[in-house]
């Protein structure tokens, strides 16, 4: 009787083979040493910046916060008062103040270099001073582009897939042998110190690439934009996202409408809070206003009005509501990148995330250490 129940006991299931199972192991573990500091500095940059807004408030108050002082000023009259203190640079973009508290921040020359920030109620010149100079904004060109450009952007980009891959080979190599769940979720706290390291690389490995999932894919469609859009897209069955107009006709010595008059317009076809303001950087370029709407999870919005900066004809509307499937689904990106979505508990998370690779670079490289001494 005895015996029979011995030969008739089946084996754990496995989820594969042991040949499998070693190569996923070793694909693991060389994606992790090769690409482990890279993720590791993307990860803690990634955790800086999730309260950026409300540490550059901290440190710096008296240019970005305001007592409410009535009517703002015509923002023609904070253009002009930028450019007579900058001449030799140009305006890129305007932030509009999303509270009463908060000011004008006129970017110049490009998206990352001198930010100049204005008192919305006064005109007033708050303070300057180039993004690489202050100590976010160097974190968010180091998270963002390496501070090297294009190519700094490809290698993250590169770093995002890597980081897909580690999380998909880490939830094969989680599962545990024997078919044993709850041994996949327990960290013996009381075990050696190989042992304890182990499980505590086994099972925050799991937890972290849940989020990690989320936030390498997101970031990785980020810089191969077009390739995700298009894949977004072709599963979906959407039509593309409409290509924003490019140059418009400039009729020669016809001085461009004021900003105030060309924003007010953009109020007139779309009634939603302003969030940011293109300047045309060419005669032939159009002023796009971007805007929010109460719905949407994007803190920026997704919502663009293109308008001719001489007529203050609208060329182009892009609503965010009514776009196709695959470009609302590709706008929740960001937000869920960030945190967005959900308030402050799911920005602690994107902190949590952004330590994890630490942790896991850390407890991989132990491991990977004792493994080479016959330890593990």
């Amino acid at each position: 009787m005895t015996t029979q129940a011995t030969h008739g006991a089946s084996p754990p299931p496995r989820i594969m083979p042991g040949a499998a199972r070693r190569f996923v192991f070793k694909l693991h573990l060389y994606t992790g040493l090769l690409a482990g500091l890279l993720l590791v500095l993307s990860g803690l940059t990634g955790s800086a910046l999730v309260f950026r807004e409300e540490l550059e408030a901290l440190a710096h108050p008296e240019r970005l916060v305001v007592a409410p002082q009535g009517e703002r000023v015509a923002l023609d009259r904070v253009l002009q008062t930028v450019r007579r203190a900058y001449p030799g640079d140009r305006p890129f973009a305007i932030r509009m103040p999303r509270t009463p508290q908060e000011t004008y921040l006129i970017k110049l020359n490009s998206a990352h270099d001198r930010f100049v920030y204005v008192d919305p109620y006064n005109g007033r010149l708050l303070g300057a001073h180039r993004q690489k100079q202050s100590v976010l904004g160097w974190i968010a060109l180091l998270h963002t582009e390496l501070l090297a450009g294009e190519t700094g952007k490809t290698v993250l980009g590169i770093g995002g897939l890597l980081l897909l891959g580690l999380c998909v080979t880490g939830l094969v190599l989680w599962w545990p042998r024997n078919g044993k769940i709850s041994q996949g979720f327990t960290v013996r706290w009381s075990a050696r110190r190989k042992r304890l390291n182990f499980d505590l690389h086994r099972v925050s490995g799991f937890y972290a690439s849940l989020l990690l999932l989320l936030t390498a894919s997101t970031g990785a469609a980020f810089v191969f934009n077009k390739t995700a859009t298009g894949f977004i897209d072709t599963v979906t069955a959407s039509a593309p996202r409409a290509a924003p107009p490019r140059a418009l006709p400039s009729p020669k010595g016809t001085p461009a409408r004021a900003l105030d008059s060309l924003l007010q317009q953009a109020d007139r076809v779309l009634p939603a809070p302003t969030t940011w303001v293109s300047l045309p950087q060419s005669p032939q370029a159009p002023l796009v206003v971007r805007k929010k709407l109460p719905q949407e999870t994007h803190p920026n919005g997704r919502n663009f009005v293109y308008l001719n900066q001489y007529t203050g004809k609208v060329v182009q509307i892009e609503h965010a509501l009514s776009a196709p499937f695959g470009t609302r689904v590709f706008n929740t990106f960001y937000p869920l990148h960030i945190g967005a979505i959900g308030g402050t508990p799911t920005r602690i998370l994107q902190v949590v995330a952004g330590l994890a690779p630490t942790l896991l670079l850390v407890t991989g490289f132990v491991m990977w250490k004792s493994r080479k001494k016959g330890n593990y």
